[in-house]
C-alpha cells in the first residue's frame, strides 16, 4: 500500500504552494510595502532607471539666443537576486492528523519563513537610505526613545527633499517600526513630550482633554501618526546596544525584484520515514528609486 503521507502531500503540492502564497503578507509586513518587478526569463538583474541631472528654465529676451545649459542624463539601480532554499522533512507520524491539517500546518510554517527572509532582506535596506539624521532633525540615536516629533522631522525631510536628489518624496509616506519602538511612540503620544526628560516635569505632547482623546482615536487604531501609515514589524532586530534602525520612507523607495516566486517539490529518500519538501526562489531586494525618499533612523529598543 502507498505511503499515505506522502501520496498525500504529493497530490497536494499545488494546493500547498498557493495556499503558502496566499499567506505570506499575512505573516511579514515589508514585502506588502516594496514595489515588486519580476525579472523576466534570460535576464540575472534588473536595472531600476532615474534620472540623474537636473534641468533649468531659462528666460530669454526677444533677439536672445537659447544656450542649452541643461543635459539629460540616466543613471540606474541594478538589483540581482539571490538564490533561495528550504528544506523540510515531515515525518510519518503527520499521518495521525486530517490530510486538511496538515497542508494548512505545512502552508502556515512555509509561508512564515519565507515571508520572514523576504522581511528581513527589505529591513536591511533602511540602511541604505539616503535621507540623512541631522538635516532632518531626526532626533534618535542610541538608548533614545522614538518621539512624535522625530517622525514629524523625518516627514518633512521627505517632503522637502532637494531636485537634484529627486525631489520631494511622492506617493504615501510609511514608517515601520518594531514593537519597543511603537509602545516609546504611544507613550510619548500620550504622556510624555519632547519638552521634558521626567513624567513629572514633560509637557505633554498632546493636551490632555478632548483633544487627546479624539487624536489618540485617530492615531492608534488607523495608524496614522503625523501624515505616516504606521507599520509594526516583529523581526526588526537589534544591535549590540538594543537599538534597532527604523525606517520612514516613500511608497516608491523600497523594491523587491524576483526572477523565481517560491515553489516546491516532494522527494522521498530511503534514510528518512516520510516526504521531504524542497521550496525555492530567487530574489532579492533594493533601494531602487532616489536614496533620499527614504531615512533610516536609529533609535533605542528596549
Amino acid at each position: 500500500m502507498a505511503d499515505t503521507l506522502t501520496a498525500n502531500v504529493a497530490e497536494s503540492v499545488v494546493e500547498i504552494v498557493d495556499a503558502t502564497i496566499e499567506l505570506i503578507p499575512h505573516k511579514a509586513v515589508m514585502p506588502s510595502l516594496a514595489v515588486k518587478k519580476t525579472i523576466p526569463k534570460g535576464h540575472d538583474r534588473i536595472e531600476i532607471p532615474r534620472v540623474n541631472t537636473t534641468s533649468t528654465v531659462q528666460t530669454p529676451t526677444e533677439g536672445d539666443e537659447i544656450v542649452v545649459t541643461s543635459q539629460f542624463d540616466l543613471t540606474s539601480t541594478t538589483i540581482q537576486p539571490t538564490h533561495r532554499v528550504i528544506m523540510v522533512r515531515i515525518h510519518e507520524r503527520a499521518t495521525y492528523f486530517s490530510k486538511e491539517d496538515t497542508i494548512a500546518l505545512i502552508s502556515e510554517e512555509m509561508a512564515q519563513t519565507e515571508a520572514q527572509d523576504m522581511d528581513l532582506d527589505l529591513l536591511a535596506e533602511f540602511a541604505n537610505f539616503g535621507l540623512s539624521e541631522s538635516l532632518t532633525g531626526f532626533a534618535g540615536g542610541t538608548t533614545v526613545d522614538l518621539t512624535y516629533a522625530d517622525l514629524r522631522a523625518a516627514r518633512r525631510g521627505l517632503l522637502s527633499n532637494t531636485r537634484a536628489n529627486g525631489g520631494p518624496a511622492p506617493g504615501r509616506i510609511y514608517g515601520v517600526l518594531g514593537p519597543a519602538q511603537e509602545e516609546d511612540l504611544f507613550e510619548n503620544l500620550g504622556a510624555l513630550g519632547v519638552g521634558g526628560v521626567t513624567a513629572a516635569n514633560a509637557v505633554q505632547a498632546i493636551p490632555s482633554g478632548i483633544s487627546q482623546e479624539i487624536i489618540m482615536q485617530y492615531a492608534i487604531p488607523n495608524n496614522a501618526v503625523a501624515g505616516i501609515s504606521l507599520f509594526r514589524d516583529g523581526y526588526m532586530t537589534e544591535d549590540a546596544n538594543g537599538d534597532s534602525r527604523i525606517g520612514v520612507f516613500s511608497e516608491k523607495a523600497l523594491y523587491l525584484a524576483i526572477a523565481k516566486d517560491w515553489d516546491m517539490k516532494t522527494f522521498e529518500v530511503p534514510n528518512w520515514v516520510g516526504p521531504i519538501l524542497r521550496a525555492t526562489a530567487d530574489y532579492n531586494s533594493g533601494v531602487g528609486a532616489y536614496p533620499n525618499w527614504g531615512l533610516g533612523g536609529l533609535v533605542n529598543g528596549l
